[in-house]
């Protein structure tokens, strides 16, 4: 089971994914609480609602979105995909869950949602987009080919 999961054509995305959520729920941890008052307990409950909603705003609005606007955008086409496609999803994803994070977690400041809403926006966004090119994609992509390359591909009657 594992071998087939390793070797499944969307892992490497779904691993790039939950890292990234992994490691902007903890920036945001960190940010909100500081060093001394970041808990693990914290992170627990926050990390798998923070997944599922990433997922699912990914599978159900992000990701159609982008390709509406490849598809209609003749700017868009020209680019790189895998430039514009990753900077189209963080950017609406950011927008959705950090909105919906601060309103179930109170993050913010009675009476001062939308002020505090948008600057954990700009702030999320403005670490997502380094983080997710020159960190976690590269690094994720590496590890997930090396894997591929120490375990044995399934064969074809096991997929």
């Amino acid at each position: 089971m594992l071998r087939k999961i390793i070797h499944h054509p969307e892992a490497s995305g779904l691993a790039v994914m939950a890292t990234m959520v992994f490691c902007m729920s903890n920036y945001n941890l960190v940010w909100r609480y500081g060093f001394g008052n970041h808990h693990f307990q914290h992170e627990a409950v926050i990390y798998p609602i923070a997944l599922t909603m990433v997922f699912l705003t990914k599978k159900f609005i992000s990701a159609p979105l982008a390709k509406l606007l490849h598809k209609r955008s003749s700017w868009l086409s020209k680019q790189p995909k895998h430039i514009t496609f990753p900077l189209l999803i963080i950017s609406c994803n950011t927008l959705i869950v950090i909105a919906v994070m601060t309103l179930v977690f109170k993050n913010y400041v009675p009476s001062h949602y939308l002020f505090d809403y948008l600057r954990n926006w700009i702030r999320a966004f403005v670490v997502a987009i380094p983080v997710f090119f020159f960190v976690v994609r590269p690094l994720v992509t590496r590890f997930v080919k090396w894997l591929q390359s120490k375990v044995a591909a399934p064969m074809v009657e096991e997929l």
